[in-house]
């Protein structure tokens, strides 16, 4: 028993590290838990399961050989440093991919140059984590949005008399709407996770694997645009019913199966290209691989220092980390949107709210969305604020949601407006068209006493403030007017109506 234990103390330590780092940094792997709750991460479970039995069948196929193992240790130490970040911002997805590369690095060490045959389990592990909400909802956008356009195609096909706008699809008597969960995702993430393994057990050259993974994307495109125009088809001939219920599931399953059915088409076909005749059967390799009883034990030196300067790395990491673990994060005080002046310098608006549950997706604190009028003339206002961005909620793009609605964005730059002399910022100004209508629309991030114009520096901003600060809240601003005689004269209304609400901006947005 001893002996067993001597004999595998690498794997002993390995399980321990991952045990104690997995309950130290219970909040991130909670949120990931929490995600995975979500239709289009129903399949990580398994998933993950997955990757501790392709790691698990590869344990005759290793020795007690750690060459290159200081590769390992700096693996280690730059995912230490990342995890530290993360865990000072709270931002759970850094603190949630660093501890991957943490474990990846930790067993570098252990494994040396040997890593490449569990290289495939780790990358299962991070298909599984949760892409942050604003990648998430911008992608969710774009796929949307192709799946109508190609499923629009393939009803025309049908000779079905169908009109377009956005991801709405008028059938005459019907209008089907392609929503956030029929938007593709939930194909292309289980599937891309099946053409990993596929490609992983492939007896073929890297770049026939490759394509085999990559290919998913496309092939779950296409698939989900398929299941689109047979739900329009089915709605055409049977009613809206057709499109609810368990009918709608049953196509996703059959669709998602057909899936599976051309990767499986795509892989005969590449052997054909090869020049290989073989089943498919033939054309993976099932990798349990059985341990020869008779064969000679394999006398290899153990490098032990890498492994020690690593768990002191991964010790030292999370002795930093504890010390910063429970910070209650600072939301300041404020006025809420309900108090939003309505009159503002001639300008008298008319609050609504959401009509299609926008706010469980954005996952909003308060928000103001309002239509100004004055003089005949426009001006739509959307505010909407989150008060802490930890855990992913972020305010996402105009530019994931925009396009859903039927408009397209003509024109996108950067845009100085002036609030009084000397004194100004930068928006993104975006011109729309649908049809003959076109709208002029500004938007920035007002975040802890910045104004950001987009995205990107508002990642980073949001980064040095959690560490900072301590605080993550902050707001999307949105103002939009129709453009009637000329893209300069909404400049001039949108500048002027801007300059009105910015200085009310801060009792209901703190800086």
């Amino acid at each position: 028993m001893g002996e067993s234990i001597y004999k595998r103390w690498r794997l002993i330590l390995f399980v321990l590290v991952t045990i104690s780092l997995l309950l130290i940094f219970r909040d991130a792997i909670h949120e990931i838990l929490a995600r995975w709750t979500e239709e289009r991460y129903s399949h990580a479970p398994i998933v993950f399961l997955l990757a501790i039995y392709l790691a698990w069948i590869k344990r005759h196929e290793l020795n007690a050989e750690n060459t290159h193992a200081w590769y390992g240790v700096w693996i280690v130490i730059f995912s230490g440093l990342i995890l530290i970040v993360g865990e000072l911002s709270a931002i759970w997805t850094i603190v949630q991919y660093a501890l991957v590369f943490l474990l990846f690095g930790f067993a570098w060490t252990i494994l040396g140059a040997q890593i490449r045959k569990v290289t495939i389990p780790f990358l299962h592990i991070l298909v599984v984590i949760p892409l942050p909400y604003m990648l998430d909802v911008m992608l969710s956008g774009r796929f949307q949005l192709m799946s109508t356009d190609l499923g629009v195609s393939i009803i025309r096909l049908l000779d079905m008399s169908v009109y377009q706008e956005g991801n709405i699809i008028d059938l005459g008597i019907y209008k089907l709407q392609v929503v956030e969960a029929c938007s593709g995702l939930n194909y292309t993430y289980p599937l891309m996770t099946i053409g990993l393994m596929m490609g992983y057990m492939y007896k073929a050259p890297f770049f026939a694997r490759f394509l085999v993974f990559i290919t998913t994307i496309p092939i779950s495109i296409v698939m989900n645009s398929f299941r689109i125009a047979v739900v329009a088809l089915f709605v055409n001939h049977y009613g809206i019913k057709a499109a609810e219920g368990f009918m709608h599931y049953f196509e996703g399953w059959v669709i998602f199966i057909i899936c599976i059915c051309v990767l499986l088409a795509e892989v005969k076909i590449i052997n054909r290209i090869l020049g290989k005749q073989r089943s498919l059967a033939d054309s993976f390799d099932y990798l349990e691989v059985k341990s020869d009883a008779t064969a000679q034990p394999y006398k290899a030196k153990i490098h032990k220092l890498p492994i020690v300067v690593a768990s002191v790395c991964i010790l030292v990491t999370t002795l930093s980390t504890l010390s910063i673990h429970h910070r209650d994060e600072i939301v300041p005080t404020r006025v809420t949107f309900d108090q939003y002046p309505l009159e503002i310098g001639g300008w008298v608006g008319r609050r609504h709210q959401f009509q299609n549950g926008e706010n469980e997706v954005l996952q909003l604190k308060d928000y103001f969305l309002a239509d100004y009028n004055r003089a005949n003339t426009n001006v739509g206002v959307y505010l909407g604020y989150t008060e802490s961005q930890r855990r992913g909620f972020v305010p996402h793009s105009p530019k994931a949601c925009i396009p859903g609605g039927g408009w397209e964005i003509a024109d996108t730059k950067l845009h100085q407006v002036d609030i009084v002399a000397n004194k100004g910022f930068k928006v993104t100004r975006m011109v729309i068209a649908r049809g003959e209508s076109k709208q002029l629309i500004y938007y920035w991030f007002h975040q802890r006493g910045r104004d950001l114009s987009n995205e990107f520096p508002m990642k980073f901003a949001l980064l040095y403030d959690a560490i900072k600060l301590n605080r993550t809240d902050g707001a999307i601003v949105r103002f939009t007017t129709p453009i009637y005689k000329s893209e300069e004269n909404a400049d001039v209304v949108l500048t002027e109506f801007i300059r009105l609400n910015y200085p009310k901006f801060q009792q209901f947005i703190p800086n």
